[in-house]
């Protein structure tokens, strides 16, 4: 299970990312009655735009989500709660949104 401490510095970094490279975040976000991800991030990844989700060794990614995205035609990243809880880098998400493409 991912600790709230881990997940509410995830937000806080992204929340900072978007007011540095000026994307609009979205968080939590809600998929239908029953699934809700970490985020949304408009204009990127796909022209609908990227969900978020957060794992971890002991939280893996949700089939579930995936399956949703795909349907609905959502970029979808899974990412490392370790990595994203940790201080805010710059230069990681820098290239995160490189990666994924600005729609």
């Amino acid at each position: 299970m991912l600790s709230e401490q881990k997940i509410a510095k995830a937000r806080e970094n992204f929340l900072l990312a978007a007011k540095d490279f000026g994307f609009v975040f979205h968080s939590p976000f809600p998929l239908t009655d029953d699934l809700t991800a970490f985020g949304y991030i408009e204009n990127y990844g796909s022209e609908n735009g990227a969900v978020v989700c957060l794992s971890s060794s002991d939280c893996p990614s949700d089939p579930n989500i995936f399956a949703w995205c795909e349907q609905n035609h959502y970029f979808c990243s899974f990412i490392n709660v370790e990595v994203i809880s940790e201080e805010y880098e710059r230069s990681y998400f820098r290239e995160m949104l490189r990666d994924w493409g600005r729609f």
